[in-house]
């Protein structure tokens, strides 16, 4: 997880010819948002202590608090790195020029499946959490809200192009509720712990469902049935 937490943020990326260690405070929180990574793959967030995320992660359990207010604080943390791990590739969302919509379509499901499968265990409890804590509900409605804001536009310049032939001709609530169902896939995939054939199947029909509402696409992806 501290890969790839440092890859999202710029700032945590060590220059050359720095040679200050971390201090120990900035020790001491990377080690409680690992450890809460950690206890995520085998441990849901409900039953999680914050004592035992401190424990895990060598520290005091005032020490915790001195970092977090309380668990799902440090849930939000983390879940904000990955989410900004795939939003730096925001670009992706964006057509290419001379791209199908087909390709665009599977390309975007195939990337932010992949970030599903790298970060499972903290993404499945923080769906979880969503109406357990406010913080972490209010920043999924924000992430959500961004990337709608994202799709539409680029669905905006397809249906100039006459390429786009939405069902709906309110782009807000079309996409908004294609991004729930999609989420809500993506959540249900990894909490079964589906095999890839299985993942690869709930991508070719959410895929499908894309490209038949926004785009008036019928066709079925390659490989489908």
């Amino acid at each position: 997880m501290s890969s790839s937490r440092a890859s999202a943020h710029s700032d945590d990326v060590a220059l050359v010819g720095d040679r200050r260690a971390p201090s120990k405070g900035e020790r001491q929180r990377q080690a409680i948002l690992d450890s809460l990574a950690e206890l995520l793959v085998t441990r849901p967030i409900g039953d999680l202590t914050v004592g035992e995320i401190a424990s895990a992660a060598g520290v005091r359990r005032s020490g915790y608090y001195f970092y977090f207010e309380s668990k799902y604080t440090a849930l939000a943390v983390v879940t904000s790195e990955i989410w900004s791990e795939l939003m730096d590739r925001v670009h992706l969302f964006s057509r290419a020029k001379n791209e199908t919509a087909a390709d665009f379509v599977r390309r975007t499901a195939s990337a932010t499946v992949e970030v599903w499968h790298a970060h499972d265990a903290v993404l499945i409890a923080s769906i979880q959490a969503i109406p357990l804590d406010e913080q972490i509900a209010s920043m999924w409605r924000v992430w959500n809200e961004r990337l709608a804001r994202i799709l539409i536009d680029q669905i905006r310049t397809d249906i100039e192009t006459g390429l786009a032939r939405p069902v709906s001709t309110d782009l807000s609530r079309l996409v908004s509720t294609l991004l729930e169902m999609t989420l809500h896939m993506f959540y249900k995939d990894r909490l079964d712990k589906c095999s890839e054939q299985q993942t690869q199947r709930m991508l070719d029909t959410v895929s499908s469902i894309w490209l038949a509402t926004v785009w008036g696409d019928s066709s079925l992806p390659n490989g489908s049935n």
